[in-house]
C-alpha cells in the first residue's frame, strides 16, 4: 500500500510540474505581431529581415534535431498547426495564415 502511495505522489508532481511548466511557457517567446502573431524566443537575436520574414541567430536550433520541445509546445499554444514539413522547412497554419518556419544549426527563420 505505501508503494502504491509513493506512485501516485509521483505521478501527481509530474503531473503538476508539468502544468507549471507548460503555464509558464509564455515567459520565454513573445508574439511577432507583424507575422500573424508568431511566437519567437526571447533569447534568439534577430540578424536581418526583409519584406518575407526575419531571421534569427537562436543557438538552441538545430539542422538535424530541429526546434526544440518547448517552442514546439509554444508553437502549439499559440494556436499554430504544423500542416507539413520538408526537410528543415516546416508549415504552419493559424485560420487563413501561413507561416515558414525554417530551422537549421543556431539559425531559425520565420517567413510569410
Amino acid at each position: 500500500m505505501k508503494r502504491l502511495g509513493a506512485l501516485l505522489s509521483v505521478i501527481v508532481l509530474i503531473f503538476v510540474a508539468g502544468i507549471l511548466y507548460y503555464t509558464n511557457l509564455d515567459k520565454n517567446y513573445y508574439i511577432l505581431d507583424d507575422l500573424y502573431g508568431f511566437p519567437v524566443p526571447k533569447n534568439a537575436e534577430l540578424e536581418s529581415e526583409d519584406e518575407n520574414g526575419k531571421h534569427y541567430y537562436w543557438t538552441a536550433a538545430s539542422g538535424d534535431e530541429g526546434i526544440p520541445l518547448s517552442y514546439k509546445l509554444m508553437i502549439k499554444k499559440s494556436g499554430w498547426i504544423e500542416a507539413e514539413r520538408m526537410g528543415e522547412t516546416g508549415t504552419f497554419v493559424k485560420g487563413n495564415n501561413t507561416i515558414y518556419l525554417q530551422s537549421s544549426t543556431d539559425y531559425i527563420g520565420i517567413m510569410k
